[in-house]
């Protein structure tokens, strides 16, 4: 028995577990390499959109979620804790996604392929997944590209972009949070120890590392990475007879 639920608060890295109905815990084929910490570089300055001196937060989501509708990616989001993680992939050419989160010992998978969602069952040997038809555009999270969490993070606040480095090969935009203060609706005020957003030229947010004390809420220490270009989504174990890449599986 399990329900259907395909939107994911960002309640959901904040402690939640429940991806989906009956996700099982899933072994993978191997754990996600962290992107490399930038440093440095003579390039070309990178633009993001300003307004009155500071980063035009609303302009930025836009541009990436505008910049990713085109494109297939992996985002992986983790949150300090007990092996609390989201890995969200999106394979354009194909129309699979995926999205995988992890919370301790538990992990809910869900596949969407063809207009079906396979979903990982993990409490019952015999039966590795279960699957029912969804809306064509239908979608695993409350934003694939990020862009509800990332407003989540940067509400209340105000970026300055202070830097241009190279990262993973490419000029990005360093931008930091510029006050160390910030109070969200219906919160109380917080204390942001560190904010940085590295957006590249195309205008993806490829990088977010953000730490944050919140008095009346778990403090928030975040790492996002958003990679493109990806061929194909991994395949989990339990789909692995019906492969979404393999002709007729479906």
């Amino acid at each position: 028995m399990w329900r259907a639920t395909l939107v994911v608060a960002v309640a959901v890295l904040a402690g939640c577990s429940g991806l989906l109905p009956s996700g099982a815990t899933a072994s993978d084929d191997g754990p996600v390499t962290p992107v490399p910490v930038p440093t440095s570089a003579n390039e070309a300055s990178v633009s993001v959109p300003i307004t009155n001196g500071t980063v035009d937060v609303e302009r930025l989501l836009e541009r990436h979620r505008l910049a990713l509708e085109s494109r297939s990616y992996h985002r992986h989001v983790e949150r300090a804790g007990p092996q609390n993680t989201l890995d969200v992939w999106v394979d354009r050419d194909a129309g699979v996604q995926r999205v995988r989160q992890r919370f301790g010992p538990l992990t809910d998978d869900g596949v969407i392929v063809d207009g079906t969602l396979y979903v990982n069952v993990r409490d019952d040997p015999d039966t590795p997944f279960v699957a029912r038809s969804v809306p064509a555009n239908a979608s695993l999270v409350d934003s694939a590209t990020g862009v509800a969490l990332y407003r989540h993070l940067f509400a209340g606040g105000t970026y300055r972009q202070v830097d241009t480095v190279s990262r993973n090969g490419q000029p990005v935009a360093v931008l930091a949070a510029t006050e160390t203060t910030r109070t969200r609706p219906g919160e109380n005020a917080s204390r942001v120890v560190r904010s940085r957003v590295y957006v590249d030229q195309r205008g993806v947010i490829r990088h977010v590392s953000h730490d944050e004390r919140r008095p009346a809420n778990r403090d928030l220490t975040l790492e996002v990475t958003v990679t493109t270009g990806i061929d194909r989504i991994p395949v989990p174990w339990w789909l692995k007879e019906n492969d979404p890449y393999t002709s007729g599986s479906m």
